[in-house]
C-alpha cells in the first residue's frame, strides 16, 4: 500500500463517535404503580387497552378501559394473586390518550398440599424423579398456573420420550381457597409399561451394514427413547453418507410392549465438483477447484482433492479417508499435497506426506498426525532446505448460537508438534500453538476477541524452514501491516521469522441497516526471538456486509509504526468462527 501523505498524530486519535438521532410518533402511556416484575409484565400484557394506538376512536378505547379490571383480575390469577384491587384513571389529551392504573395486589395464594404421584414402571425411572425434584410446583411455594399446566405437559411429553406411551392422569386437580389464601394441587400419572424397540430396520443398499453400527446406540429389544434415537439420526446426518435421513417410529402399529422403528435414508449423490473464487489483502485474487468422490466403496472411503491458486499462497491436495471402528477415532486420513508460497518476506515450496486420525473426545475435535515434510524456503538472503518427519496433535472446539452470524460463541485450537534428528529429520524442535476467539454480545452489537500464541524450543533456530517460523501482520493478524511483515530481522533489514508469536485483536461491531454493520478495533502483537522485543499496535474501523456467502470485511488501519505505511486497507472473507 503507497504511502499518501505523512502524519504524525498518535494511532489511537482515530477513534471517534457517531450519533444518529431519530424522532419517533407519539405513543399512548400506559402506566402501573403498585407492582412490577413478572406481575407487571403479566398484567400489561393481558390488558387489550395496549393493542390501541393515538388515533384509536375514542368509543373503543373507553370500552376497552371499562373492561380493564376483569382482564386484570385474569392476569394477576394467572400468576397466584386473587384478591387484587384496581384504582384507573383515563385521560384524552391533545397529542394521545393516557391510561394510569394503581394496583393492590393482595397476598398471593400459597400452595398447601401438593400430591404428585408417578404410577407404574415410569416410578423409578431417573428422568421423572429429576423432573419431580426440579419442580417449582411444591407445599409453600406461590400459586402459579402456568408452572402447574407447564409440570402437566413436561410429564406427558417426558413420558412419550421414554416410551410410556399408554401413561394417562388419573387424578389432576387444582382447587383454590381465596379467603383461605392456600390452594392443593393433586396429580396422579398412570404411566403404565415400558414400550421396547421392536425391530430397528436401516433401509438402505448402498452400504455394508456394519459401517452404520457405529451410529447406533439404541437397538432391537432396548427400552424406548426419543433422545437416542435422535441421536441416531444426528449420527446418520452428520456422517456425510446421506442426502436425506428419516427415523419414523411406528407409533399406531405399536402393541404388546413393542414398536418397530424404520430408517428410511437416502444415499449422497457419489460425485461433488466445487469451484470458488475469493479474495483478500494477503492473498489477491483466489480460485479454488475441489472434486470429491464421496463413495468409493460400500466401506464409506471417500477420496477428496482441491486446488488452490493465488499469487501468494498455492496449494495441490489430496486425502483419502477410512472409516475408523476404534473408540475416539471416525476416520483415518491419508494426505499428500504440494504447496507455494510468495509473500514479500518468504518463498517456499513444501510436498507433504502424512497420516492422521481424526475424531473427538470430551467435545474437543481431535486431530493426531504423522508428517512427512520436504521444504525448500528463501527467508531474506537465506535459503533453507528440510527434510522433518514431524509427529503432532492438534484440539479444536467451536461453539455458537448460529453458524452463519454467532452473536454468541467462541473458536479454540491447541496444536503440539515437533521433530528430532535421530528420527529422520533435519531439525529438532518442540512447538506448541494456541489460538482463540470469542464472540460476546454488547449492547447492540458484538464484542469480538481473538489471540493467537506460538513457542518454538530447538537448539538451532537457523534449521527451521519458513512454514515453521512465526511471523505477524496481515487480515488476520495485525492489521495496518503487510502480509507476514512483521518478525525479527536479519542484518540486511529482511524479516526472517521468530521463535516466539503473541497476537491480539479486541473488535467491536454496530450494526447500521440490514446486513450492514461498522466496527472499531485495536490488534496488537508481534513475531519475535526475545520476549523483550517490542509489541506493534494498530487501531482502524471497517465495514461489514452480512452476504448470502458470507461474512465480508473493509478494514482501515493505521499502524503505530508509520515507517513503511501510513495505513493499510484490509480485504478479507469468511466466518466469524
Amino acid at each position: 500500500m503507497q504511502t499518501k501523505r505523512r502524519h504524525h498524530s498518535p494511532w489511537y486519535a482515530l477513534w471517534g463517535t457517531l450519533c444518529i438521532g431519530t424522532a419517533g410518533a407519539a405513543t399512548p402511556e400506559i402506566e402501573f404503580t403498585g407492582v412490577s416484575g413478572e406481575l407487571q409484565l403479566n398484567l400489561r400484557s393481558g390488558l387489550s387497552l395496549t393493542t390501541e394506538s393515538c388515533d384509536a376512536p375514542k368509543w373503543r378505547v373507553n370500552r376497552l378501559f371499562r373492561r380493564a379490571e376483569q382482564e386484570l383480575d385474569q392476569a394477576a390469577r394467572a400468576l397466584g394473586y386473587y384478591q387484587i384491587k384496581v384504582e384507573k384513571e383515563l385521560q384524552f389529551k391533545e397529542e394521545c390518550w393516557q391510561a394510569s392504573f394503581t394496583i393492590d395486589p393482595g397476598r398471593p395464594i400459597l400452595l398447601d398440599r401438593v400430591d404428585i404421584r408417578i404410577e407404574g414402571e415410569a416410578r423409578d425411572d431417573p428422568a421423572f424423579n429429576k423432573l419431580l425434584q426440579e419442580t417449582r410446583v411444591r407445599p409453600g411455594g406461590q400459586l402459579h398456573h402456568g408452572r402447574y399446566e407447564r409440570l402437566k405437559t413436561q410429564i406427558e411429553t417426558l413420558a412419550a420420550e421414554r416410551g410410556y406411551f399408554d401413561g394417562l392422569f388419573s387424578r389432576r386437580a387444582l382447587q383454590v381457597d381465596p379467603a383461605a389464601g392456600q390452594a392443593d394441587v393433586t396429580l396422579h400419572y398412570r404411566s403404565g409399561r415400558r414400550y421396547h424397540i421392536g425391530t430397528l430396520e436401516l433401509d438402505q443398499h448402498t452400504y455394508e451394514p456394519r459401517l452404520l453400527e457405529r451410529y447406533q446406540n439404541i437397538h432391537s429389544g432396548d427400552p424406548y427413547d426419543a433422545g437416542e434415537l435422535a441421536a441416531l439420526h444426528r449420527g446418520l446426518a452428520d456422517s456425510g453418507y446421506f442426502e436425506l435421513v428419516s427415523v419414523k417410529p411406528d407409533y399406531e402399529g405399536a402393541a404388546d410392549g413393542r414398536i418397530n422403528v424404520r430408517v428410511q435414508l437416502e444415499p449422497i449423490k457419489r460425485t461433488a465438483y466445487r469451484v470458488g473464487i475469493g479474495a483478500a489483502t494477503d492473498t489477491g485474487p483466489r480460485l479454488s477447484l475441489a472434486y470429491d468422490r464421496r463413495r468409493i466403496n460400500r466401506l464409506g472411503h471417500r477420496l477428496q482433492s482441491k486446488l488452490t491458486l493465488s499469487g501468494v499462497d498455492s496449494s495441490l491436495g489430496l486425502e483419502y479417508l477410512i472409516p475408523m471402528q476404534r473408540p475416539h477415532i471416525d476416520q483415518l486420513s491419508i494426505r499428500a499435497g504440494y504447496r507455494e508460497q510468495d509473500t514479500d518476506t518468504t518463498t517456499s515450496d513444501t510436498a507433504t506426506l502424512g497420516l492422521r486420525t481424526l475424531g473427538k473426545r470430551n467435545g474437543w475435535n481431535e486431530t493426531r498426525y504423522l508428517d512427512w515434510i520436504s521444504e525448500e524456503s528463501l527467508i531474506g538472503d537465506e535459503i533453507t532446505s528440510a527434510t522433518l518427519l514431524v509427529p503432532g496433535i492438534n484440539w479444536t472446539r467451536t461453539q455458537a448460537d448460529h453458524r452463519m452470524r454467532p452473536n454468541r460463541g467462541s473458536r479454540l485450537n491447541l496444536e503440539l508438534r515437533g521433530a528430532h534428528e535421530s528420527l529422520l529429520s533435519d531439525a529438532s524442535f518442540v512447538q506448541i500453538l494456541a489460538a482463540g476467539k470469542w464472540v460476546l454480545p454488547l449492547g447492540k452489537g458484538r464484542l469480538l476477541l481473538r489471540t493467537d500464541t506460538g513457542m518454538s524450543l530447538t537448539p538451532d533456530f537457523t534449521d527451521l524452514p519458513a512454514s515453521y517460523r512465526f511471523f505477524a501482520g496481515g487480515d488476520q493478524s495485525v492489521r495496518g501491516y503487510e502480509y507476514q511483515s512483521l518478525g525479527p530481522e536479519n542484518a540486511s533489514g529482511d524479516v526472517v521469522g521468530g521463535r516466539y508469536l503473541v497476537t491480539g485483536s479486541v473488535e467491536y461491531e454496530y450494526p447500521i441497516q440490514g446486513a450492514w454493520s461498522a466496527a472499531l478495533f485495536v490488534d496488537a502483537g508481534n513475531a519475535f526471538d526475545a520476549w523483550s522485543d517490542g509489541i506493534k499496535r494498530s487501531a482502524g474501523i471497517g465495514l461489514r456486509w452480512r452476504s448470502p456467502v458470507g461474512p465480508i470485511r473493509l478494514d482501515l488501519a493505521i499502524p503505530d509504526d508509520q515507517s513503511r505505511d501510513n495505513f493499510r486497507i484490509h480485504f478479507s472473507m469468511g466466518p466469524d468462527l
